[in-house]
């Protein structure tokens, strides 16, 4: 999966710095288009603090590679766009359905930066009946916990063409999940209190 992202990934790459360049008053142009919508593809590494009390296991500190996907409106000063992502850390697969809005900062003809605000929700599906190896059966395998997220984002974007951007970009969430289990004598709270995902992809204008 991760091979057949990065691979796309690159073939997308390598067809947008293909396209025939841009003079300089044109990507200016490209930087001031009316709004429009657009659509985006990135791989991301995310990772999270959960924190296990009592005989669930020991706290664990995340790290794992997925795919972001995003469907927005863009022009200026805003953009404004809905994502889906999604990750497997070895405790569970983590889902994320967020929206957000940012703030664009140009930077120039060819780069311009944003800065923004994310909310959504948030769902882990637990692998296994001992995700965190704390010695007993906690019967979790299947179960979700899920709960809202709030936080920030920030990055870079590169004008390629008028239809062409590459993004980077960093976020920060916050979340409100936990849950208690109890299996046999054994039982623990776990609280998964952040996401943290850095992502790089490409963007088409329509």
């Amino acid at each position: 999966m991760r091979r057949l992202l990065y691979g796309t990934l690159a073939y997308l790459l390598a067809g947008a710095l293909a396209a025939p360049p841009l003079s300089a008053d044109e990507r200016a142009a490209a930087l001031q288009v009316d709004r429009r919508v657009y659509a985006g593809l990135s791989g991301m590494t995310a990772q999270s603090d959960i924190h296990v009390g009592g005989g669930a296991g020991g706290d664990v500190n995340t790290l794992s590679d997925g795919f972001l996907l995003r469907l927005g409106r863009t022009g200026r000063p805003a953009r404004y766009d809905v994502e889906l992502a999604r990750t497997r850390y070895e405790e569970g697969t983590l889902l994320l359905g967020m929206v957000s809005l940012d703030y664009l900062i140009p930077w120039g003809d060819l780069f311009s930066g944003f800065v923004g605000l994310v909310g959504g929700y948030a769902r882990v599906e637990w692998k296994g009946d001992d995700p965190f190896s704390g010695g007993a059966d906690f019967n979790t395998d299947g179960e979700t916990v899920s709960g809202g997220v709030i936080g920030l984002r920030g990055g870079g974007l590169i004008e390629v063409t008028d239809l062409v951007q590459v993004e980077i970009g960093y976020r920060y969430l916050h979340t409100g999940m936990d849950q208690r289990f109890t299996g046999g004598a054994r039982s623990g709270r776990v609280d998964i209190r952040n996401v943290r995902m850095v992502h790089a992809g490409v963007n088409f204008r329509f």
